[in-house]
């Protein structure tokens, strides 16, 4: 009888270990609510203060966050590569787009430009994690696919 915790099938190469993929899925889900929250507040000001950058720099650095934490979740499951990327791109794209239109029924401005931020923040955020993978993917390989005592 095997053990209900291990599965007989090897993870893929690259895998991080369950709770690494845990805590990288539990940092994705509470930055996107955060920035759900931050996006729809009435009165943004209010968080971000008086000397913060500007409206295209907070939606680019924004971004940026929340395609790296997303694209490190997928990422920490192994098997990622610029495919993945691409496609898990697609429905960040469409998330940014409903977060943007969404935004008037708080009180906010919806605005194309903005979008257009949102996704050069993805591009960078998802694009970061796949380079860093792929730079690190051989010291992963080392320490991750060690053999495990019984």
């Amino acid at each position: 009888m095997t053990d209900a915790r291990r599965s007989p099938i090897p993870p893929p190469a690259g895998a991080l270990p369950r709770a690494v993929q845990r805590g990288l899925d539990l940092l994705a889900a509470a930055y996107t609510c955060i920035l759900l929250y931050a996006t729809h507040h009435p009165r943004p000001a209010e968080l971000v203060g008086p000397d913060a950058p500007g409206d295209k720099s907070l939606h680019l650095i924004a971004y940026t966050l929340l395609g790296g934490v997303v694209a490190a979740a997928f990422a920490s499951r192994g098997g990622w590569g610029w495919r993945a990327a691409a496609a898990l791109f697609v429905p960040l794209a469409l998330f940014a787009a409903a977060d943007e239109i969404t935004q008037p029924l708080f009180g906010r401005f919806a605005d194309g430009v903005d979008w257009a931020f949102d996704e050069l923040g993805l591009v960078a955020g998802i694009g970061l994690v796949t380079v860093a993978t792929r730079l690190l993917a051989p010291f992963l390989a080392r320490s991750v696919n060690r053999p495990r005592e019984a």
